[in-house]
């Protein structure tokens, strides 16, 4: 019950951000391994014994803040993704469906914790919870647009494996990047690439 107050309590929301904040800018300068928490308070403003409210060390707010990160790309899938969904991309490819730009638009917003948690080596938390949210995002997906096993040309779980790993590389790709490419005009490539493949005519024949 008291968790529950805290995060609803506009001042300890502000001081877990601010903590949150000075680890991934230090991860991004230095490394996770060789930051402290004299630094992350140092570089947050605030003191040691204020860190010690909210976390038991570093890797508390490493974990902590993964932990927040991924619920809320999770929950904010999930209010989008029922069962409703209607896929307009397979009718106008230049019209992708809000839940695949929300996707995207989700991690744009904390474009740089995601793109230092994914590609810093130490935190495989991160990385190994951000894959099964996406396979469970492409599982959805590949159940509603198509329940049949029978009718797809692989097993059900490679072709989600195969896209997942995609979808998960080509996100990587756009954050190192510093996002070139506005979210709704990369979910609308990586659902063409996915429905159709990356030809515009096929080019082993017909």
């Amino acid at each position: 019950m008291s968790n529950k107050k805290q995060k609803l309590d506009p001042r300890v929301l502000r001081t877990r951000k601010l903590l949150r904040d000075a680890l991934v800018e230090l991860i991004d300068e230095q490394g996770y391994e060789k930051i402290t928490v004299q630094d992350i308070t140092e570089r947050a403003t605030l003191n040691r014994a204020t860190f010690y409210l909210h976390y038991r060390d570093k890797l508390d707010l490493l974990y902590q803040s993964s932990k927040e990160i991924l619920d809320d790309l999770v929950g904010s899938i999930n209010v989008t993704f029922d069962d409703k969904i209607e896929f307009d991309f397979l009718k106008d490819e230049d019209e992708p469906h809000d839940t695949f730009i929300h996707l995207f638009e989700q991690i744009s917003l904390n474009s740089k914790l995601y793109k230092v948690f994914l590609t810093e080596k130490d935190i495989p938390y991160f990385s190994s919870g951000m894959k099964e949210i996406i396979i469970d995002f492409v599982s959805n997906g590949i159940n509603f647009t198509q329940p049949d096993d029978k009718k797809l040309t692989v097993p059900r779980e490679m072709a989600v494996r195969y896209f997942a790993a995609a979808f998960l590389e080509v996100i990587v790709w756009w954050l190192e990047n510093d996002m070139p490419y506005s979210p709704k005009f990369m979910a609308t490539q990586l659902m063409k690439i996915t429905v159709k493949g990356p030809y515009i005519d096929l080019p082993f024949g017909k």
